[in-house]
């Protein structure tokens, strides 16, 4: 796979990853929390993330993995 483009599914994994845990502190284990006074903004920054995160790893897939294989896009 293009180093690259593995780069940037990496980084999205991560990001999919932390916003999930994240979330999952806040969720499940509220003694973690500490202090929170805006804790719905909370939750609602890091769901927002986590639905970039899978958004951006959709669209890398859709168009440049195939199967487990790389897609050669040609561009106008």
């Amino acid at each position: 796979m293009n180093k690259l483009l593995k780069a940037s599914l990496d980084f999205y994994e991560a990001q999919k990853s932390e916003a999930i845990a994240t979330l999952d502190v806040y969720f499940n284990k509220s003694v973690g929390i500490g202090e929170h006074s805006n804790l719905l903004d909370e939750i609602k920054k890091w769901t927002d993330k986590l639905a970039q995160a899978e958004e951006n790893l959709t669209v890398l897939k859709s168009h440049f993995v195939n199967e487990g294989k790389e897609k050669e896009v040609l561009l106008d």
